[in-house]
């Protein structure tokens, strides 16, 4: 529900786009309900979600309770990096998310 402009919202650009989603979302307080209510606004609008995405440190409760409430897989995990590069994006993709989630 993030303003673009004026009269879009992101909700709009992903229809426009017309691929399936992947949610970005923290693994700290708050990201069940954050996710939760993501997912529902996604799925309201009819947009297809391929699945989640954790970014910081694990917590196994969070995925377990995005899984089971959310009705979502979570397809990957991303740590906390000291270096954002090219290099290090593709070694997280290698060692943290479900490549068949993206066949």
């Amino acid at each position: 529900m993030v303003p673009l402009n004026e009269h879009d919202m992101m909700r709009d650009l992903m229809q426009a786009i017309g691929f399936p989603i992947i949610v970005a979302a923290r693994t700290e307080l708050g990201t069940i309900n954050h996710t939760l209510l993501t997912l529902a606004a996604l799925r309201d609008a009819s947009i297809p979600v391929c699945g989640v995405a954790l970014i910081g440190n694990e917590n196994f409760e969070n995925r377990r309770a995005i899984e089971r409430y959310g009705n979502a897989r979570v397809v990957g995990h991303i740590p906390i990096l000291k270096k954002i590069d090219r290099a290090t994006l593709l070694d997280v993709y290698e060692k943290y998310f479900d490549h068949q989630a993206f066949q």
